[in-house]
């Protein structure tokens, strides 16, 4: 494994912000559900179990480069940058 490989944490954040996301999601939607159904704690912790799982699945789907591009690989010039300069020819 290169050094490059070893310093690459984007795949640690890409699952640390899913699973947060999909927990406070889950909870949130077993806080509004807990005001229709009983059962008020253990439907938010369901819920938020359930959010957490999904949102680590549904990351496991998305690799590290379309979560958070490297920008020293993706070095793309600006559109026309390797165009002539139209300004300095002659004019007709």
């Amino acid at each position: 494994m290169s050094a490059q490989e070893l310093d690459d944490d984007r795949p640690r954040r890409r699952n640390l912000t899913c699973a947060a996301t999909g927990l406070l999601g889950g909870a949130g939607l077993g806080a509004v559900a807990a005001v229709f159904v009983p059962g008020g704690p253990a439907l938010i912790g369901a819920c938020a179990l359930a959010g957490g799982v999904v949102s680590r699945a549904i990351a496991s789907r998305i690799s590290a480069d379309d979560w958070d591009p490297d920008p020293l690989a993706s070095r793309r010039s600006y559109v026309g940058t390797r165009s002539p300069d139209d300004d300095d020819a002659p004019a007709r």
